[in-house]
């Protein structure tokens, strides 16, 4: 078994309900195959480069799993015939990831900003 890495794009029109059954097909998959998912990451909607098939966002899922030449070729095979899927990328990694993705850092970041509660200076509020 080697460890690999994917990425695929689901397109933006999906019901967010029918997202999490399409991660977890395409899961079980490998699962079935005799591999471990050793890390994942949903990195939610983001803009493409470019468009895809009149798509200028996708939902972005990321996987790290030891697998089989033969489970990668279902997998794609699978995501090829799959028509919410609108790219995938597998590639060979060297190491499972121990902390999240820059990616993945950027959104927990982000959200994190927007929960903030801002500071108020006590001192300008009191000179007033």
């Amino acid at each position: 078994m080697n460890l690999y890495e994917t990425v695929y794009v689901v397109r933006q029109d999906i019901r967010p309900e029918d997202l999490k059954p399409i991660e977890e097909k395409f899961e079980n998959l490998l699962r079935l195959k005799k591999s471990s998912i050793e890390y994942k990451e949903n990195w939610g909607l983001r803009s493409l480069a470019y468009k895809i098939s009149n798509n200028k966002k996708g939902y972005y899922y990321f996987l790290v799993h030891n697998s089989d030449p033969e489970a990668i070729i279902e997998l794609e095979r699978n995501f090829k015939i799959n028509e919410d899927v609108i790219r995938f990328l597998t590639t060979k990694a060297s190491k499972v990831p121990t902390e999240p993705t820059p990616i993945m850092k950027a959104k927990i970041d982000k959200e994190n900003s927007e929960r903030a509660v801002p500071e108020i200076d006590l001192k300008e509020k009191d000179a007033n």
